[in-house]
């Protein structure tokens, strides 16, 4: 690691331990904005080199502190939703479990340094309906209802509202199905429910995969495992039956033995976390920032056994009627795989249109060399940890 990287993570550990500490001098103050916002920690390390007489004085210490009170703000406003949400299910008599950030901001330190893109809440699939005419109804405006997850806006915020808390597969391993049933593994205050702990926790590493195995995951993302288990009593005879059962034990004994390095909770299971180290730092909070996107295409292709680069791009743009019937703007296809030939056409105007850096990213370089040894370093280090 650089040495911007290691005092970043310097700065998350003393926010976790509630210690402050002083920019050295090697360490570029511009450097560490730019990491720290990255990975949406701006804020927390704000918090820890506030009183640095020295670091005031710069404009990336001016930057920090508005990610500072941003983040307070923001934790207030998000917070009223999710009141306002939980009273109107609540007040119709809707079960429902809030999980992911919603849940976890409260177990941080300071939980509103814990920065939430969205807010995540479970509902049952026959509920789906009422709960869109109740939202509808007090004002949450519907912008996808296509799939598994209804999402929705107020006054700024984000709401995603899922009947199953995993989609499709994450690396090897049919996570949706296991997952199917999550509101059973809920305990109720009448309507409002709480995950339980080994299985709310199996879920974030669950998560944290499915980030890997799309683009990337952050340094938040170990963060959160750490303060989680900070404030619960695991069994973890229990976590690793859940997770032995899904398929997910050694990639999990992998980023639990980088949150004991760097947090100094959990347990040592004596994994190699070295090019996890780098993966986790080098790509910003969801593995999207000064990324290869064509280097992923590619390494998906190889998962499947298609190792040219016409192949990827055929497979890229030609997805198959399970994979693109839960895309948000593909609603019209959910129910009729015989109209899969107008949704690849469809598809391809739409991305574009309103997706054509992501496309041109994805596929100019698709067929290069260094894309392809890109793509073949990374498959190889993910069968390593074991999501592949």
């Amino acid at each position: 690691m650089t040495n911007v990287q290691n005092f970043f993570i310097k700065c998350t550990k003393a926010f976790f331990e509630g210690e402050k500490t002083t920019v050295p001098s090697d360490v570029s103050l511009d450097e560490l904005y730019e990491i720290s916002k990255a990975q949406n920690l701006a804020a927390v390390v704000f918090s820890v080199i506030k009183d640095d007489e020295n670091a005031k004085q710069s404009k990336a210490y001016k930057m920090l502190e508005d990610c500072f009170y941003d983040s307070i703000a923001r934790y207030d406003f998000q917070s009223a939703i999710i009141n306002e949400i939980r009273f109107l299910l609540e007040s119709e008599k809707i079960r429902h479990v809030f999980f992911k950030g919603a849940v976890i901001k409260e177990y941080y330190p300071v939980p509103e340094l814990r920065s939430m893109g969205d807010i995540d809440v479970l509902i049952g699939e026959s509920d789906r309906d009422r709960v869109k005419a109740l939202l509808i109804a007090n004002g949450f405006e519907l912008i996808n209802s296509n799939g598994p997850v209804y999402d929705y806006k107020k006054d700024g915020a984000l709401i995603e509202v899922h009947t199953k808390i995993v989609s499709g597969k994450v690396g090897g391993v049919n996570a949706e199905e296991y997952f199917s049933n999550a509101m059973q593994y809920a305990k109720f205050d009448e309507y409002c429910g709480v995950l339980e702990d080994e299985y709310h926790f199996c879920y974030l590493l669950t998560h944290i995969a499915h980030h890997f195995w799309f683009y990337g995951a952050g340094v938040k993302m170990i963060l959160d495992l750490a303060v989680f288990q900070r404030s619960k009593s695991l069994d973890y005879s229990k976590v690793f039956g859940y997770l032995d059962e899904l398929g997910l034990e050694d990639f999990s004994k992998v980023l639990l033995t980088l949150c004991y390095k760097w947090f100094g909770v959990g347990e040592d299971y004596n994994s190699d976390v070295s090019q996890t180290e780098e993966f986790l730092l080098s790509f910003g909070a969801f593995g999207n920032a000064g990324r290869n996107k064509a280097a992923v295409v590619r390494r998906k292709a190889l998962e499947q056994g298609k190792k040219s680069g016409l192949s990827a791009k055929l497979s890229l743009l030609f997805p198959s009627y399970k994979k693109i019937k839960d895309i948000p703007y593909m609603r019209f296809i959910q129910g009729r795989p015989y109209l899969l030939l107008l949704g690849w056409i469809y598809r391809i105007y739409y991305n574009l249109r309103y997706r054509k850096t992501f496309v041109v990213q994805s596929t100019s370089t698709l067929s290069d060399d260094e894309t392809l040894i890109q793509a073949e370093n990374e498959l190889q280090y993910f069968k390593e940890i074991g999501l592949l």
